[in-house]
């Protein structure tokens, strides 16, 4: 599955194999990133079931598409306080993608411009 997530559009639907579920009830879509295994849990409603599927909408929070987020993702769907019932994998890319969050390294040593000595020692 792949999600495009767009500050302008927060919210997203997306189908799974999962027949015949409650509608109305609320369960938890809990995404893990693969890189830090922070999860980030959010509230998914199930808007449409059949013989065959469920369609589900979930908000993501505020800020969440200007982040630098895009990779794959491990998700897991649950009603909340239960195990959870589906897992796989998901790939996010948010638009535009967002800073990197680095930090530029800018050292506090005057010597890194040095160029080392070199001590050659003859084999006698």
């Amino acid at each position: 599955m792949t999600l495009l997530i767009e500050e302008s559009n927060l919210t997203k639907e997306f189908s799974l194999n999962l027949p015949n579920l409650t509608l109305g009830s609320l369960y938890a879509f809990t995404l893990t990133s693969q890189y830090s295994h922070q999860p980030l849990v959010l509230d998914a409603n199930a808007i449409e079931t059949n013989a065959r599927y469920t369609t589900f909408q979930v908000v993501f929070p505020i800020g969440f598409g200007n982040e630098h987020k895009n990779g794959v993702y491990y998700y897991d769907i649950a009603e909340v306080g239960d195990e959870s019932f589906e897992k796989g994998l998901v790939k996010i890319i948010t638009e535009p993608g967002g800073s990197l969050g680095t930090i530029n390294y800018e050292s506090t040593i005057y010597t890194e411009e040095r160029v080392a000595d070199v001590f050659y020692r003859p084999n006698y």
